[in-house]
């Protein structure tokens, strides 16, 4: 599974802020000549819970650090709406305000 932290702005009066990049499946069936991750082939759906699991890593891991995760992108592996359903209830898990 490919979770990224990617930080930017900051420059020229940017806020800066920081995306996580998370993925919604273990390899891909898209089979796109360009990704690498499309030469494994599906391997397995990611669980919602799975799918949240990233973004909680990815915030351990800026603790302590000056900016918090501020965006989330479903471009890791995987065809997000391949796997709608689990990503669906991801999103509905960390938009929740107590999240």
């Amino acid at each position: 599974i490919e979770t990224v932290l990617i930080p930017a702005g900051g420059e020229q009066g940017r806020k800066p802020r920081v995306t996580v990049c998370v993925s919604s499946q273990i390899g891909c069936a898209m089979g796109c000549k360009f990704c690498y991750t499309g030469l494994m082939g599906l391997q397995a759906n990611l669980t919602a819970g799975e799918i949240v699991e990233q973004v909680i890593a990815a915030k351990r891991m800026q603790r302590g650090e000056p900016f918090a995760v501020t965006n989330i992108v479903f471009m890791g592996m995987g065809e997000p709406f391949h796997n709608i359903d689990a990503v669906l209830k991801a999103i509905e898990i960390l938009t929740t305000p107590s999240a």
